[in-house]
Order: C-alpha cells, then structure tokens, then sequence
C-alpha cells in the first residue's frame, strides 16, 4: 500500500509541474499531454529502476524543494555550486518523492536523520547507486542540510538536517559531510521532530533496512515522516 500511495504521490507531483521529469523548457507542456498512467509509469521507473540518463540530469543552479511532513511543512533551498553530484541526486529524489513515508529515525539537539524509505525492497535498489563524494564549500550550521555517508564514496539517499551548528562534521569522517542546501522557511518543524528515542533507532539500521517502517514503528512508536516532497520552481 505505501509504495502505490509513493507512486500516486510522485505522479501528482509530475502532474502539477512540480518536478516533472522532463528536461527543457517544454518539459511542463510534455507533462501536460500524458495521462495518469504515463506519468505513473514515469514516477516508478525512475524511483524503481532508474536508468543512467535519469541520474545524468542536472539540478538546476538553484531550486527549492518543499518537504510536507506529520510535524509540519519544510522548505529546503538547494545550491548546486555547494555540492553538485549531491544537489544533482537530491534533485532526483524530491522530484520524484523517493521519500513519501520515510521516517525521521535519528533526531537529537544536534541532528535529524532520514533516508530510508521504509521499504526494504526500494531502500536495497538505492543502496547501490552511491554518488562520489564532493568537497566541502559551505558549512554545517543550523538549518543546513547534507547527505550521510558511512565512508568515501558512499552517499545514497540518507540525510540530515542540522539542528545547530555542527562545525565538526566539516572535517570529520574521510572529508567532512559537505551541505547540498538548507532551510528557508519551517525550521521550527525540525525543531518539533518527535526526539523521545534519540540516537537508539540508528544503532538498528540493518533492521531498518531489512524490515522497513514495520520495524519502527513497533520499536519506536511515534517519529515523525515524510508525506511527500515537491519540487518548485529553481529559486531566484
């Protein structure tokens, strides 16, 4: 049920211009010309099977991403100058709402993770389209978002929002965790994340991973997620 309400979700999203997956300036008006069903089919290719082109796409200079959420809504601006290979996946993630349904598993006065999906046969696809790293040019301070990493060369789909600033995850961890955008409007909704289990779901990423969002939500009742991401227009 959770992975047709991600497709719906994602096709709503291409429906609406909100990231419509097509290249150009007609991208909007190619949209507008295919049915549901095309537009789904769209959606779950390119979260299911992604095919090289699709992860070749450029992000543009610079767009917003609007992240609706049980704790309220987020808006996440991103700067390809930041961080390229990173604004370039992430572009592909919100556009096409990888993350409808996923939680936010780690949340302490410093950080809020998410990332995995909650879906044990999408998150084991996405584990293995890792980006190289970029290097660091902005700083992790409040509000700022990155990818996590668990080593070089190894950034997929989870992330962290800075909560305050956290100068040592410049430089630490093979190259520090180099900022791909930050918060422009509803940080208080990071703010008011569901905190009660801190860092103890993290320590159970491999259940994560191989039971999804049934795991934690028996284990760790009550975290907050995403409903879905969308895409706007590039900011000025």
């Amino acid at each position: 049920m959770r992975s047709m309400l991600s497709l719906i979700f994602a096709a709503f999203a291409l429906a609406c211009g909100g990231g419509n997956g097509f290249p150009g300036s007609d991208g909007d008006a190619r949209a507008e010309r295919l049915s549901e069903a095309e537009l789904a089919a769209i959606a779950y290719q390119a979260i299911w099977a992604p095919s090289a082109a699709d992860l070749a796409v450029q992000a543009p200079d610079s767009f917003r991403a609007t992240f609706e959420t049980s704790a309220g809504d987020f808006v996440v601006e991103f700067y390809r100058a930041w961080a390229p290979l990173g604004v370039d996946r992430i572009y592909h993630l919100t556009r096409y709402n990888l993350f409808a349904g996923a939680r936010f598993f780690r949340v302490n006065p410093g950080l809020a993770q998410f990332g995995l999906t909650g879906q044990p046969a999408l998150d084991s696809i996405w584990k293995n389209l890792a980006i190289p790293d970029d290097p660091i040019v902005a700083r992790n301070t409040r509000g700022t978002i990155s990818f996590a990493k668990a080593g070089p060369g190894t950034r997929m789909t989870q992330m962290f929002i800075n909560r305050e600033d956290n100068p040592y995850l410049d430089t630490c961890c093979s190259g520090g965790f180099p900022p791909v955008g930050r918060v422009v409007t509803g940080l208080e909704a990071i703010d008011g994340l569901f905190a009660e289990h801190g860092e103890t779901p993290v320590m159970f990423q491999d259940s994560i991973e191989r039971l999804g969002n049934a795991f934690l939500d028996q284990q760790y009742p009550g975290l907050d997620s995403i409903a879905r991401t969308r895409v706007l227009q590039p900011a000025r």
